[in-house]
């Protein structure tokens, strides 16, 4: 059979076969010319990366080591503060310093110990507990740095060296150790393995083209890998990286590394203010693998793309026959559309129960044209906004909403309505009265036949009142009514988020808690409204000295925290801390009042100092509790050896508790000498602990415990009730103008410490005169009376009980106060009463002064004739010290006025023949 004829093909067909061939000839042309493009530009974009790469990991690297040292640097500063204010027989003392650096007391990872070496370069000990009393450092660069003045209050970075005693890979940070007055006490190092960097830095390569190098800024490698035991201690001096950083401190090159002889780019950043160099480099084998690789890639997508492009006109040809019968089913459909809308339109009975469901639906409605016009609204609507339908017709909806929505809100949610037809959320409309109220608005779009948008559905419904309550109930929960601070629980949830936050970033994070001083005075004094405002005022000062990005929240009472976020210099949290102190020492303006007070400021770090918040909230209490320790208005780190100074602290409450209860105190009596005849007229009571396993404790071991336990007031009353009855002996065996001086306690004038009337009513059960005790009180305690407890102390000279000033010239007590609390006796402080340096004429001058006021003096610490000689010549009333007696029991002073002779007129005897 023949084959049948081809059918000739139509004009419109010859036409659109010629018009699709060359199409397909232009794509191929420019995607060929494209893929040629992109990968030429993908190879130039790989090189740049690799640059880009390296400088990236020069950043972060750097990051990682600025916050180790600085973490080692609060550690030096932390023990170097601790051994300054150290007595200076425990200075030197291996005991004192490697309890001090000891696991007991300090607690280090492996990654670094502390060491402290003397003036004379010789080490004392160490946070490790090796025994390395006499090692000589004196050679070491360390050591030497901190000779002279140059690296006072610096930090010091050593060269890379094998440690003399660990024998390990080391390089050495220390800091300059003085005296209160500046004298050079010595050097704490801390050797910081190198292991740990080399760990890091390994762990940090994502493939092995990449090498990072911590470099001294003398030129010795301190750690690199790979390659480090090649590496270590090696000097770049003279090579290319040391040529560019004399031109720049960061910056970029290209050469052969002299440690593994591959061709690498090289990123560098001086370390700004450490003498370190942070070098990365990455070589070009990924770089050629990958181009190798896109060649490959790009050939092969290429002829896939052809082959689409041929299969996609092959398709095209045989469809295009087929399109005139597609486009008239799409007008069959478009008709039978049509006639549907008429039907529905046509339903009478049907739009009349739309309307009806429209107008008395009880939710606000309102429809738009496709441009937003308003074209109606049911009632529910008018009564929302106080519109009718005719005032708002023709009008667009936009009007109605309020100008606290921004434009760009508009246009996330009408960019919603086009690309999905709907749109939900909260909006703020305003009414016809101009109030603005907040609704939840619901949008949908209605389509007509072509699938544009023909009409806009809006429901609507007020919920002002809604969110004004869970807002009122949100911040009830989580801020502090008075201060509008964050409170303790919205504070909690700031901290683990910014623990997180620093996880993340690997910048540390300073915890800062502040307690107010001396605040229960003004509340007890102004009232508490006007501690209400002084806390207001707090509040204010904080957030003022704290970056915008800080967090300062009030925990209750008198207590504040700031969590200071993202710390890129450890100086910052010293300088923030100060700013605190200056502002909450200058006055408070309480109306008509004027209050002064301070800070304690206690300081921890995450995460060197904790690993979760309880520990961070725990640490930062104990380094405030040591600022109020160490006299308040002040701040402190905390130390890892505060822990164990809280637990023994517990303890040592807990046991004093229990002594208490078990009749464990003891009273002791240091008599006081007449020194113009040698009677015993007076002696002091003295509260001893006798601990069952530690033996007789002296107050200085428990009373500040047992004053910020409270149990002070106890304490003190017991004294007080023990010492009346002894007296009451006393004045039967010798005189009924023998007195006994009992100690009071700052703690015992506040609250209800000063339980002075119900001493009274017990002298007068014995029948004794009240002027048979006299109240020994410190200068500090006037001072800090002065103005809230004035009355306290007062009350006790009405009640005809004298008034003892211990320890005069210790402090800033002026005469001003002197007469103001109408002082009985003045107790010179020993110091003077040693007659070391200027001590006589100070004493001379004391007594003089005394006497012109009418105040009786009494010499504390006299322990030699010649002491003893130059004040009696000075004029001086009464003596105490070891020179007469020690502390004694009530029984052995009861013997010692019956005699009222020996061995106190014996000494006096050769007082007077000295004197002749």
């Amino acid at each position: 059979m023949s084959s049948q004829p081809k059918k000739p093909r139509s004009p419109a067909y010859l036409r659109f076969r010629r018009r699709l061939i060359t199409g397909l000839f232009l794509m191929a042309s420019l995607a060929i010319a494209v893929v040629v493009s992109q990968f030429r530009a993908s190879y130039v974009e790989r090189e740049l990366s690799v640059q880009s790469q390296t400088e990236h990991y020069v950043k972060a690297m750097e990051a990682h080591v600025i916050y180790s040292i600085q973490s080692v640097d609060l550690s030096l500063i932390s023990f170097a503060n601790a051994i300054k204010v150290l007595p200076p027989k425990q200075t030197y003392s291996p005991e004192t310093i490697a309890d001090l650096l000891s696991s007991r007391g300090s607690s280090f990872n492996s990654d670094y110990w502390i060491t402290f070496v003397d003036a004379k370069g010789n080490a004392v000990a160490t946070s490790t507990g090796r025994t390395i009393m006499g090692t000589p450092y004196a050679d070491r660069d360390y050591f030497k740095a901190h000779l002279g003045d140059s690296q006072k209050n610096k930090l010091f970075i050593g060269e890379p060296s094998v440690g003399r005693v660990s024998k390990k890979k080391l390089f050495f940070v220390s800091r300059r150790v003085e005296t209160t007055k500046g004298e050079f006490l010595g050097v704490v190092v801390a050797p910081l393995s190198i292991d740990r960097y080399v760990n890091v830095f390994e762990n940090s390569r994502f493939n092995s083209d990449i090498s990072i190098t911590l470099v001294h800024g003398g030129g010795k490698i301190i750690a690199r890998v790979p390659n480090f035991e090649q590496a270590f201690a090696r000097d770049l001096g003279p090579t290319a990286l040391f040529d560019n950083i004399r031109r720049s401190n960061t910056g970029t090159y290209k050469t052969i590394s002299n440690i593994d002889g591959l061709t690498r780019v090289f990123s560098y950043r001086v370390i700004d203010g450490l003498p370190l160099i942070m070098v990365v480099g990455s070589n070009d084998t990924e770089s050629t693998r990958l181009l190798k690789q896109n060649s490959l890639t790009a050939g092969a997508g290429l002829a896939m793309l052809l082959l689409l492009m041929l299969g996609a006109g092959h398709f095209s040809l045989r469809t295009y026959t087929r399109q005139e019968e597609r486009e008239q089913r799409y007008r069959a459909l478009y008709s039978a559309s049509k006639e549907m809308e008429s039907q529905l339109l046509a339903n009478e009975e049907s739009l009349k129960l739309t309307a009806l469901l429209f107008q008395n639906s009880g939710e606000s409605m309102m429809v738009t044209d496709a441009n937003g016009k308003i074209l109606t609204m049911n009632a529910a609507f008018s009564m929302l906004s106080n519109y009718t339908e005719k005032e708002l017709v023709g009008h667009y909806a936009y009007e109605l909403a309020s100008t606290r929505n921004t434009q760009e809100f508009f246009n996330r949610m009408f960019a919603c309505v086009a690309d999905t037809g709907y749109w939900k959320g909260e909006l703020w409309a305003r009414s016809k009265d101009g109030e603005e109220y907040l609704v939840s608005m619901l949008v949908n779009t209605v389509y007509d036949e072509q699938g544009d948008p023909f009409r806009y559905v809006a429901l609507l419904s007020d919920i002002t009142q809604k969110k004004a309550s869970e807002e009122l109930i949100w911040r009830q929960a989580n801020f502090d009514a008075l201060t509008g601070l964050p409170n303790r629980r919205m504070f909690n949830e700031h901290l683990r988020l910014e623990m997180k936050k620093t996880d993340r970033s690997h910048l540390p994070m300073a915890l800062v808690f502040v307690d107010l001083d001396h605040f229960k005075e003004i509340n007890d004094t102004l009232g508490h409204d006007k501690g209400d405002v002084l806390l207001k005022e707090v509040a204010t000062r904080l957030s003022s000295s704290v970056r915008s990005t800080d967090i300062v929240a009030r925990l209750g009472g008198d207590e504040f925290t700031v969590i200071l976020s993202e710390l890129r210099n450890a100086g910052d949290v010293v300088r923030t801390a100060q700013e605190i102190l200056k502002k909450m020492s200058s006055p408070f303006h309480l109306g008509e009042n004027i209050a002064h007070i301070s800070g304690s400021i206690g300081i921890t770090l995450y995460p060197e100092d904790g690993a979760d918040a309880e520990t961070l909230i725990k640490n930062a209490d104990q380094a405030m509790y040591a600022a109020k320790q160490q006299g308040r208005n002040r701040f402190n780190y905390f130390a890892p050896f505060m822990q164990e100074a809280t637990r023994v602290r517990i303890t040592l409450v807990n046991e004093l508790r229990e002594a208490v209860q078990r009749d464990q105190l003891r009273i002791m009596y240091q008599p006081i000498i007449d020194l113009s005849n040698g009677a015993i007229v007076k002696a002091e009571a003295l509260v001893r602990w006798q601990h069952p396993v530690r033996g007789l404790l002296n107050p200085a071991e428990f009373i500040s415990v047992a004053e910020s336990s409270g149990m002070i007031i106890g304490i003190g009353d017991w004294v007080f009730r023990q010492a009346a009855r002894e007296v009451q002996k006393l004045q039967a065996l010798s005189s009924p103008n023998f007195q006994v001086s009992v100690n009071k306690s700052a703690w015992q004038f506040r609250d209800d410490g000063s339980n002075y009337q119900q001493w009274l009513s017990f002298l007068q059960e014995l029948r004794l005169n009240p002027h048979s005790i006299v109240i020994e009180v410190t200068e500090s305690l006037l001072q800090e009376t002065a103005s809230a407890n004035s009355d306290r102390v007062l009350a006790f000279q009405h009640a005809h009980m004298q008034l003892s000033l211990d320890d005069f010239g210790s402090g800033q007590c002026s005469i001003a106060f002197l007469k103001r609390f109408g002082i009985d006796y003045i107790k010179i402080d020993p110091a003077f009463v040693a007659l070391n340096g200027d001590g006589l004429l100070i004493c001379q001058a004391i007594i003089a002064m005394a006497h012109k006021l009418g105040i009786k003096v009494i010499a504390e610490g006299i322990e030699t004739p010649q002491q003893l000689t130059a004040l009696t010549v000075a004029g001086c009333d009464f003596g105490q010290g070891y020179l007469f007696s020690k502390p004694i029991s009530g029984e052995e002073l009861e013997k010692q006025l019956q005699k009222q002779c020996s061995p106190v007129n014996k000494l006096l005897d050769i007082h007077r023949t000295t004197c002749d």
